[in-house]
């Protein structure tokens, strides 16, 4: 009974053996082209996997580190490995990995249920870091250049400018091979403030421009408004510069003592300037009327006119003395309202070829009423032009060649020409104007034009049109 017991064991431990070897073998078989049973490489389960696999996978999950470049100015700039000639590689160090699972060497370097870090191979292209840190354009600024100076140039904002080339200038061939050196030697910040700047030494000719400069700077240094209304003229360097005296080459003129010299006339075409933009008197104008037309209107006394002389002495005063303020210019003529649109949205608007007159009062309509313009017929038109209440008056007797005619409300408005009630007649509007229209002036009934009267102002534009 005991011997075929132990017959028995020897059996199953022959057979347990056995199996053993075979899976021993084919299993040696197996893994050696692959990664062996429980390998882990850089936190990744490689079991079965090739070496191409791996260093293809590893290669895709590896994140290219970056460089931080410090300049002048707190200016930073972040530069990625890859993107300057930077490569890695991992298929040598997993190559050298693999060649563990050849054979019985598995099972005897106990590589099972193993975990491996692996670092990739770093290579580089000089060439290619070079060229591609040199196309980058804050590398190109500001370069050391011993023909770099100090020097005086006009801008069309500022006025004149002091331009100094010489400070803080970088070293680019020294830029270039301190990041490269730091990049080689896989450095995440290289600061180039410390060594790659230089300065170019002021001589006299620099010394001198830059005294120039004060002068200059003193000359520009003048704030100055002008307010017409809906718009304000500032007088800043970028219209001072211009007061500055040139000679025939372009040149400023200085005086003895080394400082620029006021060119008066330059004042004088500035404030002709004002005059060109802001004077409206004679000016035609697009007027958008009550019937839904707009209407072009030529000539007119009404409007906006600069003294021009009494502006430039006033300008050329504030100017030496260096005044700061906000000034309303002096007019020969002033409109109701100052800017480019000088009527405004309080107005008299008499349509003739419709004889019609309404008034306008802070952009509502106030009044509206028909009326009779002057006698086409007899060529005593009213003329189309945009004019103002100048005068008014009541119980007034008009006067002409061949007639006297009391009104009881006159306003003057252009010339000898009025709105004023007319008591003879019994209708207005229409066509009456062709035939038996006024002298020129606007006849109105008699309870309108009073209610115009107590309303309307002096300086009131007024627009007459066809």
């Amino acid at each position: 009974m005991k011997r075929r017991i132990i017959v028995f064991l020897c059996s199953i431990l022959t057979v347990a053996a056995s199996v053993l070897l075979a899976v021993t073998v084919l299993s040696t078989y197996y893994y050696k082209d692959v990664f062996t049973f429980g390998t882990w490489i850089n936190g990744n389960y490689c079991t079965g996997m090739t070496s191409r696999q791996v260093s293809d996978m590893l290669l895709e999950q590896y994140v290219y580190p970056e460089i931080c470049v410090s300049l002048l100015d707190e200016k930073v700039y972040e530069l990625s490995y890859q993107d300057y000639g930077v490569c890695v590689d991992y298929s040598v160090a997993v190559n050298e990995l693999l060649t563990q699972n050849t054979g019985w060497g598995w099972l005897k370097r106990g590589n099972i249920f193993k975990s491996f870090e692996l670092v990739p191979n770093y290579n580089y292209d000089l060439d290619t870091m070079r060229q591609k840190l040199l196309s980058n354009e804050w590398l190109n600024e500001d370069l050391y250049d011993e023909a770099k100076t100090v020097s005086i140039v006009k801008t069309l904002e500022d006025g004149y400018i002091l331009v100094d080339e010489t400070q803080n200038l970088l070293i680019q061939t020294k830029a270039i091979e301190k990041i490269m050196d730091s990049i080689v030697n896989q450095l995440t910040e290289v600061d180039l403030r410390e060594d790659c700047y230089i300065d170019i030494p002021y001589n006299k000719k620099m010394l001198e421009t830059m005294e120039k400069w004060k002068g200059i700077e003193a000359f520009q240094d003048f704030a100055f408004i002008y307010d017409f209304g809906d718009r304000k003229e500032i007088i800043n360097k970028g219209v001072v510069c211009d007061w500055i005296m040139l000679n025939e080459q372009g040149y400023i003129v200085y005086d003895e003592n080394n400082l620029p010299v006021l060119d008066e006339a330059m004042i004088e075409e500035y404030v002709a300037y004002l005059g060109s933009v802001y004077n409206t008197v004679g000016m035609e104008r697009s007027f958008q009327t009550t019937r839904g037309d707009i209407v072009k209107i030529a000539g007119g006394a009404y409007g906006n006119e600069l003294d021009l002389v009494v502006e430039f002495e006033y300008l050329k005063n504030a100017f030496i003395n260096k005044e700061r303020t906000v000034r309303t210019p002096e007019y020969k003529t002033e409109a109701f309202v100052k800017g480019a649109d000088d009527i405004g949205k309080t107005y008299i608007e008499i349509d003739m070829g419709n004889q019609m007159m309404y008034y306008y009062k802070n952009g509502k309509l106030k009044l509206e009423t028909p009326v009779v313009t002057g006698n086409m017929k007899r060529n005593w038109d009213t003329p189309a032009t945009v004019c103002y209440v100048y005068y008014k008056q009541k119980n007034r007797v008009l006067r002409g060649a061949n007639y006297a005619t009391p009104v009881k409300y006159w306003m003057a408005v252009h010339g000898n020409i009025g709105i004023h009630d007319a008591s003879w007649r019994k209708e207005f509007g229409g066509d009456i104007y062709l035939t038996d229209g006024s002298h020129g002036c606007i006849n109105t009934p008699l309870e309108k034009v009073k209610e115009l009267y107590d309303m309307v102002e002096i300086g009131t534009p007024v627009i007459m049109f066809y």
